[in-house]
């Protein structure tokens, strides 16, 4: 009983604190960003459907965000899902334009072949018992000289027009077809995390693999299936990457890894597993895109984009263990003041 009361009053405790509910306070940093780069930046707010379409630009990123999201809940990393978009995409194109396979057959055999090397990237860390970190690095090298190898020196482009509009195509020309793919999976990714029995088994591995097995969870097989849901995204991501260049390139994907992450872990996904919500990273993915897309329109040149995404990365990696790490960092000191008897007795 003493543990069960320990953890409702940490609960508690991290309610209380100053930056209260993180997809609140997340939300509230969007909408503050979003109206002082509408008031700032000319040229950021061109007409509703402008503005929508600026989503284009970021909405890949989100894609991969929300399969890692369920790879860094059990606790675990995938490295390699830059890599995986650029060789899905380059698997697509190359069948399209040396096979002539149909582009959308191509783009479903794709995304096939992407859940084939997130199931590689699991089997090498159940099977072989291999650090996610070490596993997905290696692999994250091979397949991206694989799609190096099968992009040559000239990579396939120029598309069809009808695939291109996955990538750029709106609906009534205002409703990009990118937010209502992104909307659509964040949903179904919500529910399969938040309300299956798969997304609880996720969550217990992440916060305690070896309680999880004890009670009966097959880790090794929900590990499994996890790289596989992320081998999965990045596969969609770099489909709709190359409908939106309508072109190929065996390294598109290597800007996805960094954005990614911070997306997940901004977004409240504890990188050490078992805490985090989809609400959470959908929210992270609108801001940290209007952000990038606001430095960018405001004449910002890519590298200090890239280097402020690895300063927000560090942040939110330190406000998530000082203000609501798993019983650690400051949550933790503030809850055992409060319960301190001294003071207590001056209250």
């Amino acid at each position: 009983m003493s543990g069960q009361n320990e953890v409702t009053a940490r609960r508690r405790d991290q309610r209380r604190l100053p930056l209260g509910n993180w997809e609140r306070a997340l939300l509230l940093m969007l909408l503050v960003l979003t109206i002082g780069l509408i008031l700032g930046v000319p040229g950021f707010y061109p007409g509703f459907g402008g503005f929508l379409a600026l989503t284009e630009n970021f909405l890949p990123f989100g894609l991969v965000a929300l399969g890692l999201t369920t790879v860094i809940l059990t606790g675990g990393i995938d490295l390699s899902v830059g890599a995986v978009a650029g060789l899905s995409a380059v698997i697509m194109a190359t069948l399209w334009s040396e096979f002539h396979v149909s582009i959308w057959v191509s783009a479903v055999i794709g995304v096939v072949a992407g859940a084939g090397l997130g199931l590689i990237n699991g089997l090498i860390i159940t099977r072989l018992r291999t650090e996610p970190l070490i596993a997905t690095l290696a692999t994250s090298f091979i397949y991206g000289s694989i799609a190096t190898a099968l992009a040559g020196d000239n990579p396939p482009s120029g598309f069809p027009n009808a695939f291109n509009l996955l990538g750029t195509g709106a609906i009534g020309g205002i409703l990009p077809f990118q937010i209502v793919l992104f909307a659509i999976l964040a949903l179904i990714f919500s529910a399969l995390i938040s309300r299956s029995t798969f997304g609880r088994k996720v969550v217990t591995i992440g916060y305690n693999t070896e309680a999880a097995r004890y009670s009966g969870i097959r880790v090794a097989r929900i590990v499994t299936a996890s790289y596989v849901i992320s081998g999965t995204m990045a596969a969609i991501a770099g489909i709709v990457l190359a409908a939106y260049y309508s072109a190929v390139r065996s390294d598109m994907g290597d800007l996805l890894l960094l954005s990614t992450i911070t997306t997940v872990v901004l977004g409240g996904v504890s990188i050490f597993g078992g805490e985090g919500s989809i609400a959470g990273v959908v929210i992270a993915v609108l801001l940290l895109g209007m952000l990038r897309q606001g430095m960018l329109i405001a004449g910002f040149s890519d590298m200090v984009t890239t280097m402020l995404t690895g300063a927000i990365l560090l942040a939110a990696i330190a406000t998530k263990n000082l203000f609501a790490g798993r019983g650690s960092g400051l949550s933790m000191l503030l809850g055992r003041l409060r319960r301190s008897p001294v003071l207590q007795a001056s209250r």
